[in-house]
């Protein structure tokens, strides 16, 4: 993510630009209280919630224009499975004979 001023009011925020429909925006603590629309909303309510604010998108939108702000891809990190439920059963408590399958059984299913 990448440090972006807000042409309107000069907030910063970071921003990531994944596709031409995905932004990813994480306002910090001190922006939330100077953005002009954001504030204006909680002038009426303070309990008001914005999904965007319009000149913040106008904001990415040029600096993505210009190439500041680059399209990348998100990458998932390479991450193990989760352990299924046998398994943490099995490391949990060791198998004794009653839970242990059968030969005859064993060899059938293989």
């Amino acid at each position: 993510m990448q440090s972006l001023a807000c042409h309107a009011c000069g907030i910063c925020v970071l921003v990531a630009k994944y596709s031409p429909a995905h932004t990813s925006i994480q306002w910090t603590d001190s922006s939330d209280g100077a953005c002009h629309e954001l504030a204006a909303a909680r002038a009426i309510d303070p309990a008001a919630y914005l999904l965007r604010c319009e000149a913040l998108d106008r904001t990415v939108d040029a600096a993505v224009a210009e190439g500041r702000i680059p399209q990348t891809t998100r990458v998932e990190p390479d991450l193990r499975p989760l352990p299924s439920e046998e398994t943490l059963l099995s490391e949990e408590t060791p198998p004794s004979e009653e839970t242990l399958p059968s030969e005859e059984h064993a060899t059938a299913t293989r």
